[in-house]
């Protein structure tokens, strides 16, 4: 069964999601190519690591921003503890952040309406 956007190996959980995209297309093909799925999941994460960074980016293995609750909303903070994005609601925020892992190499902590952690993404 290929993997897909929403089905995919535990081990690219912690991916930027264009680099999991294509991860998932890299081991798809090679698992059609009959490799063993492990040996197939650890090269398409490579690979997609190379492609990612031969397009002039970095892959992020470390967070570089938290999405917090504020006062009536939400905001991207950097490690530093400076407002980068303020949002009115958590979606707005995520589509954001959505956009941003589409142009640059981030990994942001996310936190629940507590504050208390939530998933990283």
């Amino acid at each position: 069964m290929p993997y897909t956007k929403n089905d995919f190996p535990d081990a690219m959980k912690n991916l930027s999601e264009p680099v999991r995209h294509k991860a998932i297309e890299i081991t798809n093909r090679l698992l059609e190519d009959n490799y063993e799925e492990g040996r197939a999941i650890s090269i398409g994460i490579a690979q997609a690591k190379e492609w990612y960074e031969s397009r002039g980016q970095s892959v992020s293995s470390e967070v570089t921003h938290h999405l917090l609750p504020q006062d009536e909303g939400w905001v991207l903070k950097d490690l530093e503890d400076q407002i980068i994005s303020s949002f009115e609601t958590k979606n707005e925020a995520m589509d954001a952040i959505k956009e941003r892992s589409d142009r640059e190499a981030i990994k942001v902590m996310i936190h629940d309406s507590d504050g208390k952690f939530q998933k990283v993404y």
